[in-house]
């Protein structure tokens, strides 16, 4: 075949793959002109799905994107329902299949777990997490106490308290200035011996400086642990706020209390995003099984959690049951504290502790066992 011949041939055989692709382009764009509000709220459901599965893209937009999966999963499966009504099947078939696929994400807000699996002849490490909000004295009781004893208590917003701190013979405590009145800060109280610990506070400007973390190895019996206590970025976000102004017919005050949780949210994901990479330094690669636990200011579908959930496993994900929300104010159904922990544990419950109720958020506890130490006693029990 001559130079020339060849040249006309591959002329020949790209215009017929051009005039092919036109034609896709042309069917696709006049399907999407008849259908658009169906085929962009589709679109949407897969680009959310996308971010929660891998959030490589931490800008702080993937944040609001990643939180709007629940709104993101209702409207694409109204959107493949309608498409299917039109007749167009294919494309709504994919996206019932997209809807599908969002379902092991749906996990990370409803537990699904049959109950408390015990293992026999083999201690549980039980650990807890509270942001203790100052722990006021109005609702407290001795009972509430009781339901805290824990042999790893992580403490969020803690002020000093002599009921806990009589409970451990261990703890590491990072407290800043408050008020004139008071100090406040992280905690970490154990059972068993500290080794090494680290601590940092991150500066909030002209704010309480509340948020931080507290990282310590901890010898429990013949191995050590990593242990992180967390307090991320606090928005403030003042929805109640918001939703008073609407009640009340006051537009304008409702529009300025959007746009200021709008900011405070954007300003959130950018923090949160810093501080967890800050976190994840301490615990990447570690040689010691992890617990990372605290207050998050991050629902399930944050970025941060994304991140710690491609090389952790989220106890409540793993045993926890029904929604487990743990604020305990407005907007009330958000689960905003997390325990975290490596592949070396296995998980045997994880309860929001709803009864304990004098601070804005719920405790969680849960308890773990080390993998190996299973190796000799595979029996284990089902507790419902």
């Amino acid at each position: 075949m001559k130079l020339n011949d060849l040249k006309i041939f591959l002329w020949d055989v790209v215009m017929i793959y051009a005039e092919i692709f036109i034609q896709v382009v042309g069917f696709i764009f006049k399907i999407v002109r008849q259908y658009p509000l169906s085929y962009a709220a589709l679109i949407y459901l897969f680009i959310t799905m996308a971010f929660c599965y891998y959030p490589i893209f931490d800008h702080w937009s993937a944040g609001f994107i990643m939180m709007s999966l629940p709104l993101a999963i209702l409207s694409g499966l109204t959107a493949a329902c309608y498409l299917l009504i039109k007749k167009q099947k294919i494309v709504a078939a994919t996206g019932l299949i997209w809807v599908v696929l969002s379902f092991p994400l749906i996990k990370r807000m409803v537990g699904i777990s049959n109950g408390e699996i015990r293992f026999e002849n083999v201690s549980a490490l039980k650990v807890l997490s509270f942001n203790g909000e100052c722990f006021d004295e109005r609702y407290k009781t001795d009972e509430h106490w009781i339901k805290l004893q824990a042999d790893i208590a992580c403490f969020q917003e803690y002020s000093p308290n002599k009921d806990i701190e009589s409970q451990y013979a261990n703890n590491v405590v990072k407290l800043t200035k408050l008020d004139q009145k008071g100090r406040i800060g992280l905690a970490m109280f154990s059972q068993y011996p500290i080794l090494k610990q680290y601590s940092k506070v991150w500066d909030r400007g002209n704010q309480p400086n509340i948020n931080g973390y507290l990282c310590a190895d901890i010898a429990y019996k013949n191995d050590t642990v990593r242990v992180v206590n967390v307090h991320l970025w606090s928005m403030g976000v003042r929805i109640n706020l918001a939703i008073d102004a609407l009640k009340k017919g006051h537009i304008k005050t409702f529009a300025v209390e959007l746009a200021d949780s709008f900011h405070r949210l954007k300003e959130g994901f950018e923090k949160r995003d810093e501080q967890m990479r800050e976190v994840e330094s301490y615990v990447s690669g570690s040689r010691y099984p992890v617990i990372i636990c605290g207050d998050f200011n991050e629902t399930p579908f944050g970025y941060s959690y994304g991140k710690l959930k491609l090389s952790f496993q989220n106890a409540f994900e793993e045993a926890g049951q029904g929604m487990g929300f743990t604020l305990n104010r407005q907007p009330y159904f958000a689960r905003i504290d997390q325990q975290f922990v490596s592949n070396d544990w296995q998980v045997e419950s994880c309860k929001t502790i709803s009864s304990v109720n004098f601070s804005d958020h719920f405790p969680v506890m849960a308890k773990y066992v080390l993998k190996k130490s299973l190796a000799e006693t595979p029996a284990l029990v089902a507790i419902k």
